[in-house]
């Protein structure tokens, strides 16, 4: 008898487990559904924070001087996007509570094909995030 009634309740218990679990997963798939139509980022980290504000500006301007290392070095504008969505903040060297515009320092590993050979050189952007605009200071070549 005990064994019969411990059978049913593990049954209900499974049962119940499976629709929790069932339901779960249709609630995950619509969610990230969803986030994905609408474009939705989950930036938790730091270096994801300040990526984010950083591309979230209305204007993304480049110095004179941070265009003769992007010329000399055979950068554009999709090594650019490549450093604003996967580079490193270096926070030790950036001035984050510098008032008005505070800088960041972004640090990437960039790879260049030149003459069938694949040129790999660690950059280091700074970038001066101001309310409305972020300018790209300088770029240093390490």
């Amino acid at each position: 008898m005990l064994k019969e009634l411990l059978h049913k309740i593990d049954a209900k218990l499974l049962r119940r487990f499976g629709y929790y679990f069932g339901g779960l997963a249709l609630g995950v798939v619509a969610l990230s559904y969803i986030n994905k139509q609408k474009g939705t980022t989950f930036n938790y980290g730091p270096t994801a924070r300040v990526l984010s504000q950083i591309r979230l500006k209305d204007t993304l301007k480049i110095s004179e001087q941070a265009q003769l290392v992007l010329t000399k070095h055979h950068l554009d504008s999709m090594d650019i996007q490549y450093v604003l969505f996967n580079g490193d903040w270096n926070r030790d060297k950036s001035h984050v509570h510098q008032k008005p515009c505070p800088d960041f320092w972004i640090d990437a590993t960039i790879g260049k094909r030149i003459d069938d050979n694949v040129v790999r050189k660690k950059f280091s952007f700074v970038i001066e995030r101001c309310e409305y605009t972020a300018t790209i200071i300088d770029v240093k070549a390490n």
